[in-house]
């Protein structure tokens, strides 16, 4: 395995003064103090490349555009020019009219920027740059900070022009070139791991550098003279594909510029899952004491190879309602624990906190259809859908994601009242108070006795009545000719898929629930159907939403799908006549549907 905290070592920058950013101050007057590694999630169009361009504008910029997320940014500051000018051996150049520059590349790493630096031997002036904000930011911060964007990723390491004089690095290809062969090679391994094939720079011509791809370079001399021919039968790396060259921007940025604070939007661009989670590993290695990096990212398998290998990270989720910014400081062991358990993982539950909301239901089934239902309805609302396997775990799903400050709601069905035990348990997970429960569980009992009406005597009778049928399908199979082999195999195949369904509607009639089931606040009394409507409303305002219906599979029955055991079957008829359907909100399953898309929108009524 690769090594990624030695290469960070390797590149370590000098423990003199360092630069850092201290304090974030957001629109809203919240703040953070950023550690080593901070990893900004949370649902599209929210703010989170934002986020990054307001601190990189506070952070570099004399007069910065007023921030539209990030309203302040503080950062350390140096005792003195000597201690700044130490800890990164800056230097001041004199042109052709004997002005004095500071040259340093600028922080989207792909120019020069040029700034005057007369100043630096008047011991006054000096001091007020170094205390004044907007004056260090323009003048030094320029040189402390990199900001790796989306607009210039694909530029960064493509063919550019040698350095101009000593140490000259207006592209990142020369602060590679002047960082060594030995950090190259360690690029090297990093691409090899990530794509199986590996890049080396071809600096044979005196006037260029560009990077070339292949499987191996073993056999190029040291001597760029007389590598010049063999590196030209090498490919081009600017002509390779957007993946590889975004991977390799990334990484030659955070180990060729000495830079102590890199902002870097979506790492993730053009690259594929497993790529993801390398470049996340690589980066949760080089954040360090010495470094620091904050991110914006949309991708889940980033941030699952963040947290494989660190949980010091800071973990903000960005949210916006009513053009209303939310900020969350999300617990790592908390969301370590997403990715380890075997459950939760397996289920995708770190998915959702890349949602404006999440849906948790019961089962697989019942995401697909309420996710095609939810996105016809409405299919500008940004939901997640996660299948829990029962309804015993939404409520544990659901907590997980109130907790780390995500909008949403979990689905079960009518029988979620059938064990007192568990229903209270779910209503506890609701932080509902004592009295609420017990008055809750008071209309539940009353709903368990009318289930438990149905005389065992009638239950066996029904169990009878439907066995007698069965047995009578098989007789007349027995006695039937058959024109071929292939037709009596087809025609058993069919009775034996009947037997499984009648079979499955057999046991399901020998419980006490099975009426409520099937038909939920229909089969209730009147007056207990006002009872039910009050628990719904109760629990809808939490978050809860019952299956008024009864099951996913009796939503339908008014629309000519009858209600069934056969989930499977179901669930095909059901999704080919969805999809057909007008949505009508007075009807069932759009009625349904409204209340948790208005309960996750922050607008719910639910009279």
């Amino acid at each position: 395995m690769l090594d990624y905290a030695r290469i960070s070592l390797l590149r370590a920058i000098p423990s003199m003064y360092t630069y850092k950013l201290t304090r974030i101050v957001f629109n809203n007057g919240e703040e953070i103090q950023p550690g080593n590694l901070t990893v900004i999630i949370g649902p599209n169009n929210v703010g989170k490349s934002r986020t990054l361009k307001d601190i990189a504008q506070q952070s570099t910029k004399r007069q910065p555009l007023p921030g539209v997320i990030v309203n302040d940014v503080e950062w350390t500051t140096p005792q003195s020019l000597q201690e700044l000018r130490e800890a990164y051996a800056l230097e001041r150049y004199q042109d052709e009219n004997n002005n004095w520059l500071f040259r340093t590349l600028a922080p989207e790493l792909s120019k020069e920027h040029q700034t005057n630096a007369s100043f630096w031997s008047e011991e006054q002036q000096i001091s007020s740059y170094l205390s004044n904000k907007p004056l260090f930011a323009e003048h030094f911060g320029v040189a402390m900070l990199a900001f790796i964007t989306t607009e210039y990723r694909l530029q960064l390491v493509k063919e550019a022009p040698s350095s101009a004089h000593e140490r000259q690095e207006v592209n990142l290809l020369q602060a590679l070139y002047n960082a060594g062969s030995s950090l190259e090679t360690d690029i090297q391994e990093l691409v090899r791991r990530a794509f199986g094939k590996t890049v080396k720079l071809d600096f044979t011509v005196p006037q260029r550098l560009l990077l070339r791809v292949g499987d191996d370079f073993s056999s190029i001399p040291p001597d760029p003279r007389d590598a010049r021919q063999l590196m030209q039968q090498y490919e081009k790396f600017d002509d390779q594909g957007d993946g590889i060259r975004s991977f390799v921007g990334i990484t030659t940025a955070l180990l060729a510029t000495k830079r102590n604070v890199i902002l870097i939007d979506e790492p993730e661009a053009f690259l594929h899952p497993p790529q993801a989670f390398r470049t996340g590993e690589f980066i949760a290695a080089q954040a360090t004491s010495q470094r620091q990096i904050v991110l914006a990212t949309h991708s889940v398998d980033l941030l699952r190879g963040i947290l494989s290998k660190t949980s010091d990270v800071t973990i903000l989720r960005i949210d916006r309602r009513d053009k209303t910014n939310y900020f969350n400081v999300l617990d790592p062991n908390r969301l370590r624990e997403l990715v380890n358990d075997p459950l939760l993982s397996s289920a995708r539950v770190l998915d959702g906190l890349f949602y404006s909301g999440v849906v948790v239901v019961e089962a697989d089934s019942d995401g697909r259809f309420y996710q095609i239902a939810s996105n016809k309805r409405r299919n500008n609302i940004d939901l997640y859908f996660v299948n829990a396997d029962n309804k015993q775990t939404v409520p544990r799903i659901t907590t997980l994601y109130r907790d780390m400050g995500v909008r949403c709601a979990g689905i079960v069905d009518f029988d979620v009242l059938n064990d007192s035990a568990e229903f209270k348990r779910q209503l506890e997970a609701l932080e509902f108070d004592e009295k609420a429960i017990a008055l809750l569980l008071t209309i539940r009992d009353k709903i368990s006795e009318v289930a438990k009406e149905l005389p065992p005597d009638e239950r066996l009778e029904k169990v009878r009545e439907q066995m007698t049928t069965l047995l009578s399908s098989l007789e007349q199979l027995q006695g039937k000719a058959f024109a071929s082999d292939n037709e009596a195999k087809s025609e058993k195949e069919k009775i034996l898929s009947q037997v499984e369904r009648r079979a499955r509607e057999i046991a399901a009639s020998t419980k006490n629930w099975n009426a409520l089931k099937e038909q939920g606040r229909a089969a209730l009394p009147i007056k207990l159907q006002s009872s039910f409507d009050d628990l719904w409303r109760e629990c809808s305002q939490k978050g809860l939403f019952i299956n008024p219906c009864g099951e996913l599979e009796s939503m339908l029955t008014s629309l000519g799908i009858a209600y069934t055991t056969d989930k499977r079957g179901w669930i095909a008829r059901a999704l080919a006549l969805l999809r057909a359907l007008e949505v009508n909100d007075n009807e069932y399953p759009w009625k349904f549907i409204k209340s948790i898309q208005e309960y996750l929108a922050g607008t719910e009524d639910n009279q």
